[in-house]
């Protein structure tokens, strides 16, 4: 997303750069005191009106990009976009009534010219300073963004489950994307993308998401939050991985809570499921984990391994499948 990259000053950075810019105006051959503060004046009120139109034209953009980025923006911050929205069209007015109170100041000429520049400026980049503290979380949104894909596609497959089941792998092999595949929990800290061309027909994005724990939604930090959005608002299908290999970190119980919790949030679209790492599974154990993966779920899984891409053209089959049904519809 193109306005993940805009950079918004901070007061600090404002403060300086308007600063600088005044003492780069200097009294012209024969010009007024009174002209000069007014240059002053113009250039602190559009500098500011200037910064603040940016931050309403960001915001403006990420209420147009949909739900994810709006819930995400409302986890990230702690409240609303609107919030902010609307204290920036209120500062550009308040903004603008300073400005103008000055000019009518500067004409009345009741009041030392000095004295009205420098508190008229002082009071123009207060309103920008009263909003820093939003300007500045909003910044972290925006660095946080930057760090994801376009997540937008013909048909949209969230890979899911719990850290180190192998979604990352899956998704180097079922596409082109070169994941970091970690040998430790949450190596996947934001959504990775991936494509599967269809001839003629489009693409599937292929996400690959940071692992959920086994706790309620209302406990989840902004890396798992960013599963439960995209599941939410983003997927057309979710592909599970189960990982019942005897050294996996979580248990089996934790594993099934996480798939009901995340499939209350998905809805009724399509899930499919995964069991992984069946290289590491013995014939007994791997028929147990099909039978009870069966018996919990409702559906029947697809037994794979993603590292020695046994049994993926299967995965890819049932993908490529949805995805015709729904272009076809």
């Amino acid at each position: 997303m193109s306005v993940a990259y805009v950079h918004i000053k901070t007061y600090s950075e404002l403060y300086e750069h308007v600063n600088k810019g005044l003492k780069r105006l200097r009294p012209q051959v024969g010009e007024s005191f009174t002209s000069l503060v007014k240059r002053k004046l113009n250039y602190t009120y559009t500098t500011i009106s200037s910064e603040l139109t940016k931050i309403h034209r960001v915001l403006s953009e990420l209420k147009s990009q949909g739900e994810f980025y709006l819930e995400l923006y409302r986890v990230f911050t702690g409240e609303d976009i609107e919030v902010l929205s609307t204290r920036i069209k209120r500062s550009i007015k308040q903004l603008k009534i300073i400005y103008r109170s000055a000019l009518e100041e500067l004409r009345s000429s009741k009041v030392s010219e000095a004295e009205l520049m420098r508190t008229s400026i002082a009071r123009m980049l207060s309103v920008y300073k009263r909003v820093n503290r939003r300007i500045l979380k909003l910044r972290e949104f925006l660095a946080e963004i930057a760090k994801m894909p376009d997540v937008r596609g013909d048909y949209v497959v969230v890979i899911a489950g719990l850290p180190q089941v192998g979604k990352s792998t899956l998704l180097s092999k079922l596409t082109n994307a070169k994941p970091e595949i970690g040998t430790y929990p949450f190596t996947t800290k934001t959504l990775i993308a991936g494509h599967m061309s269809v001839d003629h027909y489009g693409k599937i994005v292929l996400l690959d998401s940071p692992g959920v724990l086994d706790s309620p939604l209302e406990e989840k930090n902004i890396i798992e939050y960013k599963t439960v959005l995209a599941l939410k608002y983003l997927a057309d299908h979710m592909l599970y991985v189960f990982d019942f290999s005897e050294n996996f970190y979580f248990s089996t119980r934790e594993q099934f809570n996480v798939f009901f919790s995340l499939r209350g949030v998905l809805g009724d679209k399509l899930t499919t499921v995964v069991i992984n790492k069946i290289d590491q599974l013995s014939e007994e154990r791997l028929r147990e984990a099909i039978r009870i993966t069966r018996e919990v779920t409702g559906l029947e899984p697809i037994p794979i391994s993603a590292l020695y891409n046994i049994n993926l053209e299967r995965v890819r089959s049932v993908l490529v499948e949805n995805f015709m049904k729904k272009v076809q519809r």
